[in-house]
């Protein structure tokens, strides 16, 4: 009898790992549509209060999705090899984890492609951006 029927297959631990290409492939898909500024961070209304370049929010989120994989991946093969009874559940919230950055990235592509540009009374001729330090029209 296979007394290790608990453990969950090594390939289910490694099979996470197709979150960072897919992720990847979507940005690689929609890049030239995307704006140079691209929000990453968002208030509780859901609207962008942070932003950074589209290479930054590319840089953001697979450096994060990264940092998880191998941090998930050593703890699913750790829990696995010394309390494998934990395994299952390790791997649960793996991949929960995994969804949500998958997730993430996501809606950040698809707000930067289909959000309004915002609109504000400081841009046009009379923005204080368009003058000098003395106060006079650049």
């Amino acid at each position: 009898m296979n007394r290790e029927w608990y453990k969950p297959p090594v390939f289910l631990i490694l099979l996470m790992w197709i979150a960072l290409p897919l992720s990847w492939m979507e940005y690689r898909q929609n890049w030239e549509q995307l704006p140079e500024r691209v929000a990453v961070h968002f208030n509780a209304e859901g609207q962008p209060n942070g932003f950074t370049s589209k290479d930054g929010a590319l840089d953001l989120g697979l450096g994060i999705m990264g940092v998880l994989l191998i941090l998930f991946t050593v703890a699913c093969f750790a829990t696995r090899t010394l309390k494998p009874q934990a395994a299952w559940p390790a791997l649960v919230i793996s991949y929960v984890v995994l969804g949500f950055s998958w997730y993430g990235n996501h809606k950040i592509i698809d707000f930067s492609l289909h959000s309004q540009p915002a609109h504000s009374e400081l841009v046009g001729p009379l923005s204080p951006a368009s003058r000098d330090s003395s106060g006079t029209l650049s």
